[in-house]
């Protein structure tokens, strides 16, 4: 968000309800790009609210995900209450500032009288007699706001990087042993000034940062991520639940994920971790296409997946907290040029396209010349999906008498969104163009699939989709419509012109209704005739 006055563009977030009345007086150390933001948050404050420094749309996103997963850590750190910091803790956290602050000015220190001052201003420091705190009358409180005023800040960023919550006992625990690390890293610095880089064991003494729920970790047998998707597979994909395109799709997010962090190890994955892949994601570029991973695809699918299975995982009690919780991508807000759907012109030229179809590649099948003969008059006059088509059988056919219907059923099939069966009129201008004598001629078995020697029709499946979408795409020029799903949303279109009942066309589409009536009880009684209001296309 903006403010009225400022093209500086803000992040808001609304403080969790569990939360507030926890929260008032903590110190909130927020990264905001290579930078830290401290803010103090008030017994009446409802959001957190800070400036993200930039008017870059693209960086402000990056930087938005950042805080995000900052915040949901502190979230998760105040349920659980804040941490307490053991010796060997301080003074691990205490040895990163050490190691940045040497890291960053080893190389050219600047003269040795800078680093004798700096020196100087760390004693001072301890003796109460930093900054205001000099003019204070001498008392507990003046030597705590001296140590805070010189060490605060870097207390502040050792406390961010690992998404810390700590007590105030713990606080002063840690800048006691920052002051240590900084006033060693001012006395090697001013070595080094003097030309001196002779070796020294300061940073030895400082040991390895690990916290509790690592040390816990570590402690229990290994959770990878690939168990915890293998895990929320088994129970999501029973019974006809989720399809196996959701597992596909999860699966290839779980690869990513691993392939980024480079390791399985659930235990192991922070929201930062996430935040980077993430990142990561968004500079990719997909091999198919040459161009970057879609922003919708990272949030709506890949993220989306992560979620539900490290969620899983935190529900079964193999991992603590849900590390993607919270990360998200920022989509920006999309200026439609035309309808979704095909256009009239659009769907009489796609029909005609089809219907005058002969084979044109070579050793194409004949089950993919069928498809590519059919399955758009299927979709023009359904609304199905083009997957849910591709995969019809002969026996799916239904002949009830005065009219034909086709049952989309998660049995056998690839896929089905939501796992749900249905069953669909077919429209009196599919029977009249000869689409029930062409199924009735087939032999049983799938209409436009092979499958493999195993069975298996996965690859016979995507082959057909994406051999559809070209074909479409030779008369569908316009690349702000999808080619597959073009039908789907003109049949909706279409179906409130005409007056097509909404409960009805919610089940000839599949699409999920609001009212318990409608997801759970009595047959779709009537779906012919409104099938029937459909005009027929003059091709």
């Amino acid at each position: 968000m903006r403010r009225k006055d400022s093209s500086i563009l803000y992040f808001v977030q609304r403080i969790p309800a569990d939360i507030r009345p926890k929260i008032s007086g903590t110190k909130l150390s927020i990264p905001v790009g290579d930078k830290i933001v401290t803010r103090t948050v008030s017994a009446s404050a409802s959001v957190v609210k800070v400036s993200l420094g930039t008017r870059d749309p693209h960086e402000a996103k990056i930087r938005q995900a950042q805080i995000a997963a900052y915040l949901e850590g502190v979230w998760q750190s105040i349920r659980s209450g804040p941490e307490k910091l053991t010796l060997k803790q301080a003074v691990a956290l205490a040895g990163e500032i050490y190691r940045a602050w040497v890291g960053a000015l080893e190389d050219d220190p600047g003269s040795p009288s800078l680093w004798g001052r700096v020196e100087a201003d760390n004693k001072a420091a301890l003796r109460g007699e930093f900054g205001v705190a000099q003019l204070m009358i001498p008392s507990p409180s003046r030597n705590i706001k001296s140590i805070e005023d010189r060490f605060g800040r870097f207390t502040d960023i050792a406390l961010s990087k690992r998404g810390l919550v700590v007590d105030d006992d713990s606080r002063a625990k840690l800048m006691e042993q920052i002051a240590v690390a900084m006033d060693l890293a001012a006395e090697k610095l001013q070595r080094h000034s003097f030309g001196d880089y002779t070796p020294d064991n300061y940073e030895s003494r400082f040991p390895d940062w690990e916290d509790r729920k690592a040390a816990e970790a570590n402690a229990r047998p290994k959770v990878t991520i690939t168990q915890l998707l293998e895990g929320w597979w088994k129970e999501a994909g029973r019974d006809g639940g989720r399809s196996l395109s959701t597992y596909e799709s999860y699966s290839k997010a779980v690869r990513y994920l691993i392939d980024y962090l480079g390791h399985d190890d659930a235990t192991k994955v922070t929201p930062r971790d996430v935040v980077g892949y993430k990142d990561k994601r968004l500079s990719d570029v997909n091999p198919r296409t040459g161009k970057p991973i879609s922003a919708r695809t990272i949030k709506d699918s890949e993220l989306s997946g992560l979620k539900s299975v490290f969620n899983w995982g935190v529900s079964q009690h193999l991992i603590t907290d849900n590390p993607a919780k919270g990360v998200t991508v920022a989509l920006p807000k999309v200026k439609r040029s035309r309808p979704k759907g095909f256009t009239e012109a659009e769907a009489v030229a796609l029909l005609r396209h089809s219907q005058d179809y002969a084979q044109k590649q070579p050793n194409e099948s004949q089950r993919l010349l069928n498809a590519k003969r059919w399955v758009p008059w299927v979709c023009a006059y359904t609304g199905a999906r083009v997957g849910e088509i591709v995969q019809l059988r002969k026996s799916d056919l239904i002949d009830h008498g005065n009219h034909f219907a086709i049952l989309i059923t998660p049995d056998g099939t690839v896929t089905v969104k939501d796992g749900e069966y249905r069953e669909v009129p077919i429209h009196p201008h599919l029977v009249e163009t000869g689409f029930i004598d062409f199924v009735r001629s087939q032999e049983e078995g799938y209409l436009f699939l092979k499958p493999n020697a195993a069975g298996e029709i996965r690859g016979s499946w995507n082959s057909a989709k994406n051999r559809l979408r070209e074909f479409a795409r030779q008369v569908i020029v316009d690349p702000n419509v999808k080619p597959n799903h073009g039908w789907r949303h003109r049949f909706v279109t279409m179906a409130r012109e005409y007056g097509m009942s909404q409960e009805l066309r919610r089940m000839i589409t599949g699409h999920t209704g609001s009212g318990v009536d409608e997801r759970e009880y009595g047959d779709p009684a009537g779906l012919y005739r409104e099938i029937c209001k459909i005009p027929r296309y003059q091709v």
